[in-house]
C-alpha cells in the first residue's frame, strides 16, 4: 500500500481518538503529516476538520465526542457491534481479529478491543498489503454504515469517516 494511504489511516485513527490532554497540543504535528498525503481530497477534509476542531474548546471537543462516539449506539465506534450486538459470535470475531492483528507482527494490547476503528486505522496505516485488504474488505460496510448515521446526525467527526472510506476506495483502485 502506497505511504501516502498509509498517512492517511495514520491520522485519522489519531483524529478519532478520545481528544485528550495532549490531543490539541499534537494538532500542529499531524498537519504536516497530512500534506504528504498525496490524495488531495483526503488531505484538503483532514486540513479543514483539523481548522473546526482547533475553533472548540478542549471541552466542547471531549463533549462532542463523547455524545457522539460512547453515548451513541449507532455511532460507536466498535465495527463488530453493528454486526452481532453484545452476542457471542462477537466474542468469536473479535479474537479472530486480534489473531489476524498478531499473525501480521501488530502489537495489541488489552487497553482497546481490536474492533475499535481507530485500532484498527493504526493496524491498516502499519501492516502489510494482504493483512490489510482483508481487513478493509471485511469492515468497509461497516465503516459505510458508521459514515451514514455520523452524515445523518451532522457530526462534525463524518469528514474523517468519509476519508477513511476515500482511502480504502483509492487503495482498492491501486490494487486492481
Amino acid at each position: 500500500m502506497n505511504q501516502s494511504l498509509q498517512t492517511a489511516f495514520s491520522c485519522s485513527s489519531f483524529l478519532l481518538s478520545y481528544p485528550e490532554q495532549g490531543w490539541r497540543e499534537a494538532l500542529p504535528h499531524l498537519q504536516s503529516d497530512i500534506q504528504t498525503i498525496q490524495h488531495e481530497e483526503i488531505r484538503t477534509t483532514l486540513t479543514t476538520f483539523i481548522e473546526q476542531a482547533k475553533q472548540k474548546t478542549s471541552g466542547e471537543l471531549i463533549e462532542t465526542y463523547v455524545y457522539t462516539f460512547d453515548f451513541g449506539k449507532k455511532t460507536n465506534m466498535y465495527l463488530t457491534y453493528m454486526n452481532t450486538g453484545e452476542q457471542r459470535e462477537r466474542g468469536i470475531e473479535l479474537l479472530e481479529l486480534k489473531q489476524h492483528y498478531q499473525q501480521a507482527g501488530f502489537a495489541v494490547t488489552d487497553k482497546e478491543l481490536p474492533d475499535y476503528l481507530p485500532l484498527m486505522l493504526e493496524f491498516l496505516a502499519n501492516a502489510g498489503e494482504e493483512d490489510s485488504e482483508l481487513i478493509m474488505k471485511k469492515y468497509e460496510s461497516n465503516i459505510e454504515a458508521l459514515h451514514q448515521q455520523l452524515k445523518d446526525i451532522n457530526s462534525m467527526h463524518e469528514p474523517i469517516v468519509r476519508c477513511i472510506l476515500t482511502a480504502i476506495r483509492a487503495w482498492q483502485y491501486e490494487i486492481n
